[in-house]
């Protein structure tokens, strides 16, 4: 990918799948003046795929990286793997998350390996490091049952097995199991919806999408509907119902938002990316092109979009979502406020009426 420096509006970005604007999303002002910003798009998109709203280019393609994951579960829940395992909504929310390795996490990624009669060390994941903190102030025992990505992992060791196939090479992109899971994407989001394949970092085929097709799809995740609804009714169901399964106990932004507004249900990825679903089906997608190292850009725009939209109060907010934007303090080592970091004032202030519904 190839970045034409953008100017004080934005930029264009070109890739091998063809050119984007991107717009500053997010600045850093300190003192009088504006001291970085955070350029990107995003998108929101009803369940038709309608484009309802836009910053920057709709239709930039990147990786959702762990923000797919909901939907590389569709095929176990859509083929019956649910009942057929009898997993629990903890379980189905767990194969959704970017979890933190706290206690419920690894027993419930253990429930799904049972149930499935596959083992932990069939698991491709990596492992979590021991007595690394997690969220809720307890030390991770560490291991493969506490790496991240290991709920997706079982899952796809569970499709597997529902599919009666070999484990072996599962994550391997010609292998029934992932082939199955790309048909069961492609079967909601259209054929043309996966652009480009990589591989993620705990080893699985990473798929690329555009932004309003991420949109639509967790407009989809909210309010069900086509082929595969019923599968998409269970596991926005199952993340909505333990929200503190998908990330953490606390100090994700995901979570956060699933416990604060009802039918909402939202999901981050690595790299800057974040996407979620209203219960009246809007979705909503966006990508900061940095790859938000800090941690601030996604949770400064995605909670001003919110507040643009109507779903949330700026001057009523939660602490719990108040501690992700849309607008957060700059202070030096002595605690004084020194600056600020805040939605760009060229989109945040002209989008009210066009995000409303």
């Amino acid at each position: 990918m190839v970045l034409r420096e953008p100017g004080l509006r934005g930029g264009e970005v070109r890739t091998t799948l063809g050119s984007a604007m991107v717009v500053t999303l997010v600045e850093v002002r300190r003192g009088p003046l504006v001291e970085s910003r955070h350029f990107g798009a995003l998108v929101m998109a009803d369940t038709t795929g309608r484009v309802l709203f836009a910053r920057g280019d709709p239709h930039l393609v990147s990786y959702p990286r762990s923000a797919l994951k909901p939907f590389q579960a569709l095929a176990l829940v859509a083929l019956g793997g649910v009942a057929r395992f009898g997993l629990t909504p903890a379980e189905l929310a767990v194969i959704c998350a970017s979890h933190s390795g706290e206690p419920a996490h690894a027993q419930a990624v253990a429930g799904i390996l049972r149930k499935a009669g596959v083992s932990a060390a069939e698991l491709r994941c990596g492992v979590a490091l021991p007595g690394r903190p997690t969220t809720a102030g307890m030390p991770a025992s560490g291991g493969i049952l506490a790496h991240q990505c290991s709920g997706k992992h079982a899952g796809m060791l569970a499709l597997a097995e529902l599919l009666g196939v070999p484990r072996e090479g599962y994550l391997q992109p010609d292998h029934p199991v992932q082939r199955t899971i790309r048909h069961w994407i492609e079967q909601v989001l259209g054929a043309a919806a996966i652009l480009a394949q990589g591989v993620d970092g705990c080893n699985a085929p990473a798929y690329a999408l555009s932004l309003a097709t991420m949109a639509r799809a967790f407009a989809l995740l909210a309010q069900p509907r086509g082929p595969a609804a019923a599968a998409l009714q269970a596991i926005g169901d199952a993340m909505r119902a333990h929200p503190e399964l998908v990330s953490a106990s606390s100090g994700f932004l995901d979570t956060a938002l699933m416990q604060a507004v009802p039918g909402l249900v939202a999901k981050r990825g690595a790299e800057g990316y974040f996407a979620l679903g209203l219960a009246d089906g809007r979705g909503l997608a966006l990508k900061v092109l940095d790859g938000d190292g800090f941690g601030r850009a996604v949770g400064v725009a995605t909670v001003a979009a919110l507040v643009r939209g109507g779903v949330l109060e700026e001057t009523a907010l939660p602490p719990s979502l108040a501690a992700f934007g849309p607008r957060l303090v700059l202070r030096d080592v002595t605690g004084q406020v020194i600056g600020s970091i805040q939605p760009a004032r060229r989109w945040y202030h002209a989008t009210r009426r066009a995000l409303v519904r």
